[in-house]
């Protein structure tokens, strides 16, 4: 018994959970073993990881009771060294995903500047699933898809991909029946991957939604009719194919709610405003220099917006249309 308590054995005991765990979670990854599992791929993973530890941790007893002192020496440093290089590789991914993420939050912000688009008008904002495009690319192109678009719509729907994996799309329906008495015609299905950012395992090839980060479960769709069970939306925003959509798969945002989100308010530069100092189209003009917009209130058709120099310091504020006549008048970004 004493030999099982001497400190070197204790040391490996432990060396062993650590290492099958990281080991266990390596063969989960390998073997995809929480692919196509929604949420609980996490959990399955996680699984693998406590079953090789403890299986390691209780064969470590027997390995120590047989074998003498110096190969538990060893098989300690060996077992130490394991550790430590899955915890350096594990720690730099980590780091790497992190500074990734915070360059796309910085970037995210940023104003798009229409002047610099050289592309076709009928570009879409986003190319759908992993796109190539930077982040300032994304915005010059959604700039431009908000100048050429017409319909407004009722405002758009976010798809809840957490709780709902699989988005099912549904064809001609019946309002007076149930969402249950109806058969879908197509889905999206998605996943997470070993890093837990979200992936498609099946999409069809003329899904186009209005906006799209995929990796990071973000999708939304512009709403034309709202039901009780069904929610009508634009389901390729290039040729205006509509389709159905259960609304309690996500959650739906009136135009208000979706531009106060916004981080970027800016005019369309075909349709650019003088602000007022009233929601009024005949009050008076504020003829005063600035580069930027913040919003600060909606009511109706207006904005209450701070009028901004090029140090984001407020010099006046006044209000703006951002629509009239069912006709979008400014640029507004898709919060993440």
């Amino acid at each position: 018994m004493k030999k099982l308590l001497k400190p070197a054995r204790i040391a490996f005991y432990f060396l062993m959970l650590i290492a099958f765990f990281i080991l266990g979670l390596v063969f989960a990854g390998l073997i995809n073993a929480g692919k196509n599992q929604g949420l609980a791929g996490g959990a399955i993973v996680l699984g693998y990881g406590v079953l090789f530890g403890g299986i390691a941790f209780i064969a470590s007893f027997f390995i120590a009771h047989k074998t003498t002192h110096k190969f538990i020496i060893r098989a300690n440093w060996v077992l130490f060294v394991i550790v430590l290089i899955s915890y350096g590789i594990i720690h730099y991914k980590y780091q790497n995903r992190q500074k990734t993420k915070e360059i796309e939050k910085t970037n995210s912000i940023k104003r798009p500047t229409t002047s610099a688009v050289k592309v076709e008008a009928t570009a879409m904002l986003v190319i759908p699933f992993r796109s190539s495009l930077s982040i300032s690319e994304e915005n010059k192109l959604l700039a431009l898809h908000q100048e050429t678009e017409t319909p407004l719509g009722l405002g758009f729907f976010k798809p809840n991909f957490f709780y709902n994996p699989t988005l099912y799309f549904y064809g001609g329906i019946n309002p007076e029946k149930g969402l249950t008495e109806h058969s879908p015609f197509d889905s999206i299905v998605t996943t997470r991957d070993q890093y837990g950012d979200f992936t498609s395992t099946y999409a069809p090839p003329w899904l186009w939604p209005e906006y799209m980060k995929l990796e990071y479960g973000i999708m939304y769709f512009k709403v034309i009719t709202l039901g009780r069970d069904f929610i009508k939306v634009v389901g390729n925003s290039k040729n205006g194919k509509e389709i159905y959509l259960n609304k309690n798969a996500g959650k739906f945002l009136f135009w208000p709610e979706m531009i106060l989100s916004s981080n970027i308010i800016e005019f369309i530069a075909s349709k650019e405003q003088i602000p007022k100092i009233k929601p009024l189209d005949y009050a008076e003009d504020l003829k005063i220099d600035f580069t930027f917009m913040r919003l600060l209130l909606i009511k109706e058709e207006w904005l209450f917006v701070a009028l901004q120099n090029n140090d984001y310091k407020n010099v006046e504020k006044g209000w703006i249309r951002w629509k009239k006549d069912n006709e979008l008048l400014i640029i507004y970004s898709f919060y993440d």
